[in-house]
């Protein structure tokens, strides 16, 4: 049995099988339902690959070299350059992505920290009983709110995927230092 080339067909079945396919994406609900359907449609290394190229494109766009981003995310510059290729004659769909895509790191960001706000809550709680004796962390907290109000910033969005943790604790552990070094 030989291996199936879709260019093997001819251009109507082809066209057809193209445009079921994408009305079969198209038909998904929900996330769930897509979901089940790629868990179904592709191995997981498949998804990954897929992910890289999507993040290949997110680095990209936001003006990140070629060197960059192949330490960042360790894949070779023939991906990068197809991706780029892909993005300049095309890329629209690349574009819608990675608009949503960073919508939607930010916002879990944002839950992430005030998640993180949240857990301190019992020990803020005792710092509102007892403000006298809490007064100059008080005071410090205040303006530590203050200087970090709109701290996300678009390379921590960018920089925000499962496959950069080891970038984004190196990179943080950085930025903590030279704080540091204003203090």
């Amino acid at each position: 049995m030989g291996t199936f080339h879709l260019n093997d067909l001819p251009k109507k079945k082809r066209i057809q099988m193209i445009g079921e396919f994408y009305d079969m994406i198209g038909s998904l609900k929900n996330r769930a339902e897509v979901r089940l359907f790629l868990k179904d449609l592709l191995m997981p290394d498949e998804i990954a690959t897929l992910m890289r190229r999507i993040e290949v494109a997110v680095l990209l766009n936001a003006g990140f070299t070629y060197a960059q981003i192949s330490q960042i995310l360790r894949v070779g510059k023939g991906k990068i350059t197809n991706v780029q290729k892909t993005l300049l004659k095309e890329g629209d769909g690349y574009k819608m992505i990675i608009k949503r895509l960073l919508e939607n790191r930010k916002k879990r960001l944002e839950k992430i920290i005030k998640k993180n706000k949240i857990q301190r809550f019992s020990f803020e709680k005792l710092k509102k009983q007892y403000p006298l004796h809490f007064l100059l962390p008080n005071l410090f907290n205040k303006i530590a709110e203050k200087l970090e109000e709109g701290s996300i910033d678009e390379k921590e969005i960018l920089l925000f995927t499962p496959s950069l943790t080891s970038f984004r604790i190196e990179n943080n552990k950085k930025r903590n230092k030279k704080r540091d070094e204003k203090k």
